[in-house]
């Protein structure tokens, strides 16, 4: 009995980031584009974990000309990308081997799609999610200096979120070190410019640590490089969040 109660418990919570837009959908005046039992079955079938049906269901909204434009349908996608490349199932994972990069591909879409951010905010916990795995991802491709391919993660951390200076910090380092200077300079400059502006306020958890590593990491590379000056100044930038972190007031006194 426990554990049926707790089977619906968790049912309910998977359920729950998506009843607002359900409501949202269904309460308009004129008849919505994509029925709430098409989107109930979408649901089910994410609880259900058959995330395969809910890729082959809800691309013919992106593809459709008159639902392509909805955001809902490609936070589905990359939800459903999301869940197998967490899968311990081989087949499936063989199958669908770049599973993480369809989830920041179709998050990407649902972010440009939904232009008035009407939808973004009831998804944060998933956003959170993607986000740490991305970063995992693209750190083994740094310490593997494997640094064309962790570049197009940091691009995608950056493009979920525009204001996420540590996504555009890391980026410009792994493009320094693919030795395109010239870009590389140009992203430094964006995360300078939102650091100045927001001194780091605002940011999710996992944003604050991929600041940490990034400001970590460029610092020590351009102290390699004999650029202490540079590399001193982005843990001083980031002194407001950081000034009682050890790992980066280390960094800094080895400067």
């Amino acid at each position: 009995m426990k554990a049926l109660q707790f089977t619906l418990l968790v049912g309910l919570m998977l359920l729950q980031p998506f009843a607002s837009f359900g409501q949202r959908y269904g309460d308009e005046e004129e008849a919505p584009l994509i029925a709430q039992e098409d989107f109930d079955e979408l649901l089910m079938w994410m609880v259900d974990g058959k995330y395969e049906k809910v890729l082959y269901k809800a691309i013919r909204y992106t593809e459709d000309d008159k639902t392509k434009k909805e955001p809902v349908p490609y936070v589905f996608m990359s939800m459903a990308f999301f869940k197998i490349s967490e899968s311990s199932d081989e087949e499936l994972l063989e199958k669908y081997s770049k599973a993480l990069k369809d989830a920041l591909k179709y998050a990407s879409k649902f972010v440009k799609k939904d232009k008035e951010r009407e939808y973004i905010g009831e998804y944060v916990d998933y956003f959170n999610d993607l986000r740490r795995a991305t970063m995992n991802q693209a750190e083994i491709y740094v310490d593997e200096e494997k640094f064309t391919k962790a570049k197009s993660y940091y691009k995608y951390l950056w493009t979920l979120d525009a204001e996420d200076p540590g996504a555009w910090l890391m980026y410009g380092s792994v493009l320094w070190k693919a030795k395109a200077v010239r870009d590389a300079q140009e992203s430094w400059s964006t995360a300078e410019q939102l650091l100045i502006e927001y001194g780091g306020k605002g940011l999710e958890e996992v944003q604050e640590d991929l600041l940490k590593y990034a400001v970590i990491y460029t610092a020590e590379m351009l102290a390699d490089e004999g650029n202490r000056s540079d590399a001193r100044k982005w843990i001083e930038a980031t002194n407001a969040l950081f000034e009682s972190d050890r790992e980066v007031q280390a960094v800094l006194r080895s400067l």
